[in-house]
């Protein structure tokens, strides 16, 4: 069921964002907006902002962003019908519900009941061989229950258990769960992926014996973005605000989190993106990267390192000795010893006998310095290691600069995405701002975006349109960008025809980029050549 965009308004303006937030966290007055210290990370210095006129907080700390149903969702663990349930009986609103036609609600409903399913199978027959395995890594049904553990027979009962409960085959395609008729996942172990609000969002399978590859995740679905997720933290979001431990699979998660360390999350077993970084980055400000200690372990936290700095975390790193995972070290010696994990820069830092082993480390450190985009912890870092590798410090820092020009200069595409969703931020928050977009006819080059431009330029504002993201990270930029219009000295003509501006100077630059890879081929046509030059010349 979907409760209707009237009743969502109605409640959202009987319930006043300062007053509902007041209700639980302590306001100052800040001009005509409210400052409290942040309910969603540890801050001595208050740098959580409400507006509301806009409906929305953000804070500037974390990067925690929303209106007063993301808050009730975040605060008290609820799902977004719930939120608006709580909302409506504090304001003594009677709910009137529409059958929904979201199309990810009805994917929702499919994955829980493959969860339930998978879930259900393990639990009946203990006899099968899913309980061996699951005995011989010492996990309790205790923790099966908590992670909702499953087995997927080979036996095809799933589709057949799906026709009977009038589930659309179609939808199990879409989401993997079947192929060509038979079920995607046979005779494994099943690890339901859910998200912060216990939605089901896809599955990671493990075989029974030792055959490769070992694990398996849902295939890429409207709902299971692999880079995008995290795992656990349905079971550990609430843990991590002090510090976060990462490690890389499900296994290492549970196992922790059995033996009571529950600041844990996982990578879904693959290598750290800046997705992932980024959305660790709203629940804590700092990371111990926990990984196997065989060399492939080792490489992977040196890549996960640059991007946990780029998320601006703060990053130490215990590494396991030798062919142990923190699975099976839990396991043997029954806890870990996180005091003994180094910072990023004795991590590190090795020995050097020779010119180029020396040569090799001073360019590891400018690549990794150039990842931290605050300037205070890019000096104090970069004044520790040249001290260590006895270099000047204006070296290292000069050379580390210039590799941040090079980092700029591949992510066009990121960079873009960022710029639109600023405008996205301002259009939603001043008329003035979306009329100028409109006149230009602006249309946004991300393809996720441009739903969003087509509502903005229909009316909708800020706060209701972070009702139709689930990206934190987008929500963030959204509203920080929002909050920038609290500057009465910003012209807002020229800061939208200056967006405007660098969002056409980037296409060019990205087409210019693809034109110059033809040429590179050599295969480019007169027409081409004549588009390139134009490009340059314009």
């Amino acid at each position: 069921m979907k409760i209707s965009q009237e009743i969502i308004t109605q409640i959202k303006e009987a319930n006043p964002i300062e007053v509902v937030l007041g209700s639980y966290l302590s306001l100052k007055k800040a001009g005509k907006n409210y400052k409290a210290l942040c309910p969603f990370h540890n801050e001595k210095t208050p740098s959580f902002l409400i507006s509301p006129e806009k409906g929305i907080y953000h804070c500037f700390g974390c990067g925690k962003s929303g209106n007063v149903f993301t808050f009730i969702m975040e605060h008290n663990n609820l799902n977004f019908n719930d939120a608006v349930k709580t909302l409506a009986e504090k304001a003594g609103i009677k709910l009137q519900t529409t059958t929904s036609n979201n199309e990810n609600e009805e994917l929702y409903k499919v994955n829980e009941f493959a969860a339930e399913f998978f879930h259900s199978t393990l639990l009946k027959n203990k006899q099968n061989p899913a309980w061996s395995w699951i005995k011989s890594r010492e996990i309790t049904e205790s923790t099966v229950e908590k992670f909702m553990l499953g087995y997927a027979p080979v036996e095809p009962i799933l589709l057949e258990k799906a026709k009977t409960n009038k589930i659309n085959t179609r939808d199990l395609e879409k989401l993997g769960l079947i192929n060509n008729g038979r079920s995607s996942f046979r005779h494994k172990i099943i690890f339901p992926i859910r998200n912060r609000w216990n939605k089901v969002l896809g599955f990671g399978t493990r075989v029974l014996d030792d055959s490769e590859p070992k694990y398996i995740n849902s295939m890429e679905s409207p709902l299971f973005k692999k880079g995008n997720i995290l795992y656990g933290l349905y079971e550990t979001g609430k843990f991590l605000k002090e510090e976060a431990i990462l490690v890389e699979g499900y296994m290492d998660l549970i196992t922790l989190q059995q033996a009571g360390i529950n600041n844990v999350v996982a990578s879904m077993g693959t290598s750290l993106t800046e997705t992932q970084a980024k959305a660790l980055k709203l629940y804590t400000d700092k990371v111990i990267i926990l990984y196997d200690g065989d060399q492939s372990g080792i490489k992977a936290a040196e890549r996960a390192i640059d991007i946990l700095l780029s998320a601006s975390l703060e990053v130490k790193i215990l590494i396991l000795p030798d062919n142990e995972d923190p699975d099976s070290f839990i396991r043997k010696f029954g806890k870990i010893d996180f005091s003994k994990a180094q910072s990023f820069e004795e991590f590190k830092f090795k020995n050097c006998s020779t010119v180029e082993e020396k040569s090799a480390l001073i360019k590891n450190f400018q690549q990794t310095l150039a990842k931290i985009p605050d300037e205070i912890r890019r000096e104090l870092w970069a004044t520790e290691i040249a001290h260590k590798l006895n270099i000047n410090k204006k070296f290292l820092l000069e050379s580390s600069q210039q590799n941040l020009h090079l980092i700029k200069r591949t992510v066009y595409h990121k960079n873009m995405e960022t710029l639109e969703a600023e405008l996205l931020g301002l259009a939603s928050s001043s008329p003035k701002v979306s009329e100028i977009l409109v006149k230009e006819s602006f249309d946004a080059t991300t393809v996720e975006l441009k739903p969003l431009f087509d509502m903005v330029y229909k009316g909708i504002k800020c706060s209701d349109l972070l009702n139709e993201i689930s990206d934190e990270t987008l929500k963030n930029t959204i509203t920080t960008a929002s909050f920038l219009l609290e500057n009465p000295e910003v012209d807002l003509e020229k800061m939208t025809r200056d967006y405007v501006n660098r969002i056409i100077k980037m296409k060019k630059n990205i087409r210019k980029d693809e034109i110059r890879k033809i040429i590179e081929k050599g295969t480019v046509s007169e027409e081409t050549l004549r588009e390139y030059q134009q490009l340059i010349n314009s």
